[in-house]
């Protein structure tokens, strides 16, 4: 990751556990949706948010990151709605350029990361 970063940027949070639900309502074949952030089936999608850039992960199945799918600026990234998921996780649904909205489920254990993630981009939590 470090690799990654440009001189004098910082990482601000990590969400390893977030991820991405399915698309609802893909039931035929010709539908199904393979690439990008959000696709047909539910992916863990890491999340590494410095203080200019956030960046995506592909995992698949697993919460092991494999490769950087996306990087998105910050100042360009929106917060549509930051709620309470099932067993004490949250759901927070961001404004990606170019994907749209996008709902992460995070784990119970990305809840002060989450704090960080809210106060860089400018929402109270």
């Amino acid at each position: 990751m470090a690799e990654r970063l440009t001189p004098g940027e910082r990482v601000v949070a990590i969400l390893p556990f977030a991820a991405v639900p399915k698309l609802p309502g893909r039931v035929k074949r010709r539908d199904k949706v393979r690439f990008g952030v959000r696709q047909s089936w539910r992916r863990y999608r890491p999340l590494v948010f410095t203080d200019r850039r956030l960046f995506v992960f592909d995992s698949g199945r697993t919460p092991h990151p494999r490769e950087l799918m996306a990087t998105f600026p910050v100042a360009e990234i929106g917060v549509h709605d930051v709620s309470d998921g099932s067993f004490g996780g949250r759901e927070i649904v961001l404004d990606l350029p170019g994907e749209g909205s996008v709902p992460f489920e995070l784990g119970r254990r990305d809840r002060d990361d989450l704090v960080a993630v809210l106060q860089l981009l400018g929402i109270r939590s």
